[in-house]
């Protein structure tokens, strides 16, 4: 009698670890689905579509293939410059433009690396010079988060064509990405011509968690929960694989670390547009800093080619390659 309580004994607790274990991986499995759940689609970088701009006949007539981020199977239409995967989150700098004519620049494209592809953005400068219209445009080759109001009609106010940030309620504990940068060392602010700017040409990256309000008029709003910025040099040549940089959540303003002219809130720092309930797009305002422990409830995320492409000022030697980017939890 005793060996059989004994045996019975024995294979409760085998059961019990046995469910324990199972009860371990399914926790596990559910982290890890959560986790994928809060990644941004495609930051792996390995999948892109093509839209087509076919450029007015003063000007060439030629057909520019601008570059996407999104479904790689995506059905062409050549006959769409505003085609646009739905399903994915991201923009660039590849722009559809209407100035008197159409246009198209391309800055920003798939290139193979390893088994699949990386991201490459290059700073460069478009120019037209016909009757009526004399430009000479300086693009840095960016991508982020959102979308660009196309086609681009105008010039002035480059930032209010830009949409940032997407709906996104995770709170990573870091962001990883691999890179490498070929920084340019002759910068210019180019519009209709080009002027020399002093300094070595810098890339960016940026992530910012908000929580986003609007009031009653469309004034849109947000308190910061956290974020991190970076400025990127030349690596020489060499990819810097799998680099991770930790988000600050809360007031950071008391860090050492904390560079208001590089982390303040916006518009002190940065003009940031975006769109609002009525789709119109509007100044986005930050009015405080949240604590560590809020959720927030959109996501800003851009790397660049030029830090100060923004305002047509960069060097068009300037390269920035990127790839897989994620999120650490």
């Amino acid at each position: 009698m005793e060996t059989l309580l004994r045996y019975a004994a024995i294979l409760l607790l085998f059961l019990y670890f046995n469910q324990l274990r199972s009860a371990s991986a399914q926790l596990k499995q559910v982290e890890s689905d959560s986790c994928k759940a809060k990644q941004i689609p495609y930051a792996d970088l390995d999948s892109w579509y093509c839209r087509n701009v076919h450029e007015s006949l003063i000007v060439g007539g030629a057909i520019q293939k601008l570059y996407e981020i999104g479904k790689s199977d995506l059905p062409d239409d050549e006959n769409n410059p505003l085609l646009k995967d739905k399903s994915s989150p991201w923009a660039t700098t590849n722009l559809y433009a209407k100035i008197g004519v159409d246009l198209g620049v391309n800055c920003v494209s798939p290139e193979k690396n390893n088994d699949g592809y990386c991201c490459r953005m290059e700073t460069k400068i478009r120019e037209v010079n016909m009757v009526g219209l004399k430009l000479k445009v300086l693009v840095s080759g960016t991508i982020f988060l959102g979308e660009v109001i196309q086609p681009v009609r105008s010039v002035k106010d480059p930032i209010c064509k830009l949409n940032h940030g997407i709906p996104f309620t995770g709170r990573p504990k870091a962001v990883q990405f691999s890179y490498k940068y070929k920084s340019g060392q002759n910068r210019f602010r180019s519009v209709f011509s080009s002027k020399p700017v002093e300094g070595p040409d810098k890339a960016e990256f940026c992530m910012i968690l908000q929580k986003r309000s609007e009031d009653e008029k469309g004034n849109m709003y947000a308190i910061r929960i956290g974020g991190v910025r970076e400025f990127i040099t030349d690596t020489r040549g060499c990819w810097v694989t799998d680099t991770t940089i930790t988000v600050k959540y809360g007031d950071i303003t008391n860090e050492s670390f904390y560079d208001p002219q590089v982390m303040g809130l916006i518009p002190e720092v940065n003009d940031l547009y975006v769109k609002n309930s009525k789709n119109e797009m509007v100044p986005l305002i930050e009015t405080g800093w949240d604590t560590r422990h809020e959720t927030p409830t959109h996501l800003i995320l851009y790397f660049t080619s030029s830090f100060e492409g923004i305002n047509y000022t960069g060097s068009p030697e300037s390269v920035l390659w990127v790839d897989n980017i994620r999120f650490i939890y």
